[in-house]
């Protein structure tokens, strides 16, 4: 009797086996090239590139990357969901602590371009300009997935208004500063742009 009373738990413990194998649909992780940090409503969150950037054209652009502010490209990269954006805050006509830049180096930032033409923004002379110190801010984790990310910019003209965005760390209070200064005098408006950033959120 013992024998046979064997045989069902075998076969079970069998078939537990070979469908945990069958079911096991786990994509293996991307390799990261770098990360980076995004604020995200008031908190830090990571930014693990997986991809280099693209730069949809048209437009056309003058710089080397292909990348340029003050316009939107013509097409996106197709994924099946809306493209979440990533919002890029840029100090401008000043220099803050850079322990508030989450890219402090002018030029060069993971998974970035190292230059855009900004002439649709600035005007002569800034067809291929270096990438500028920033840091970033999400409203949305995009359920952690591995995503490309449109661009929008947000020029900040002077140092108490690039501090209360420091300290809430958050796109409501950008959009208050924004609503009250209508002159565009210490922040700018949404500055749309043709460069698609990959990563996921964690």
């Amino acid at each position: 009797m013992r024998q046979w009373s064997l045989v069902p738990s075998l076969a079970i413990a069998l078939v537990g086996i070979i469908g945990c194998g069958s079911t096991d649909t786990t994509s293996p992780s991307p390799t990261v090239l770098g990360s980076t940090t995004s604020w995200f409503e008031g908190d830090e969150v990571t930014l693990d590139y997986t991809k280099q950037f693209e730069c949809k054209m048209p437009p056309s652009a003058a710089s080397a990357t292909g990348c340029e502010m003050g316009a939107d490209a013509q097409t996106v990269p197709v994924i099946g969901t809306a493209i979440p954006v990533l919002y890029v805050m840029v100090p401008l006509g000043f220099s803050p602590d850079p322990s508030t830049l989450h890219c402090p180096t002018v030029g060069n930032c993971v998974a970035h371009p190292s230059t855009l033409d900004m002439t649709r923004v600035f005007g002569a002379g800034t067809a291929s300009s270096p990438l500028p110190a920033h840091s970033h801010i999400i409203i949305d984790m995009d359920n952690h997935n591995n995503d490309p990310w449109k661009v929008e910019v947000i020029g900040v003209k002077d140092q108490n208004t690039w501090n209360l965005i420091v300290g809430t760390k958050n796109l409501s209070e950008v959009r208050l500063l924004q609503f009250q200064d209508p002159t565009e005098t210490h922040i700018t408006s949404d500055i749309s742009t043709n460069i698609f950033l990959f990563f996921r959120v964690r």
